[in-house]
C-alpha cells in the first residue's frame, strides 16, 4: 500500500526531486507517493495556470520501477486540476509511455492534451 500526498515544503520538494531524478522547479506543485513503510516511490510536479494544467514530472524514485504508482499520481493530479476549475491539462513528461495511458492525445500542433471536463464525466471517459 502507499500514500500520494502534496509536498508541503519547498526544501523537501527539492530533496525528493533529487531521489527521483527530475529537475526541481520551486514554483511548482508536488506530490510524492510513499509506501507505509516510508520507501519514497516517486514524485510528480505541476502546475495550474489559467484554465489548464500542466504535468512536467512524473517520475519512480531512483531504483524504483512501479508504473501503478505513475498512473496514480497522475490521475491525482488531473482531479486535482479540474477540482481546481482546469478545462485542460497537458503533459510534459519525460517518460512519453504515460501519455496514452493516462488518456493524452495529441493535437494538430503536436502537444499533448487532455480534456479534463470530459475526463472526469461519468460513463463518458472509455480510457480509464
Amino acid at each position: 500500500m502507499f500514500i500520494i500526498a502534496p509536498i508541503q515544503d519547498k526544501k523537501e520538494q527539492k530533496n525528493i526531486c533529487g531521489k527521483c531524478g527530475a529537475k526541481f522547479d520551486p514554483d511548482c506543485l508536488a506530490y510524492s507517493a510513499v509506501e507505509d513503510s516510508g520507501k519514497l516511490l516517486g514524485v510528480l510536479q505541476f502546475r495550474i495556470f489559467d484554465g489548464y494544467g500542466v504535468i512536467y514530472d512524473l517520475a519512480n524514485a531512483c531504483g524504483t520501477d512501479d508504473l501503478e504508482v505513475l498512473i496514480i499520481m497522475g490521475k491525482t493530479a488531473l482531479k486535482f486540476m479540474d477540482t481546481c476549475g482546469a478545462k485542460n491539462a497537458v503533459i510534459k513528461t519525460k517518460n512519453r509511455d504515460l501519455y496514452k495511458i493516462l488518456g493524452f492525445k495529441k493535437d494538430g500542433e503536436g502537444i499533448y492534451k487532455v480534456n479534463l471536463k470530459r475526463y472526469f464525466a461519468p460513463c463518458e471517459n472509455k480510457h480509464h
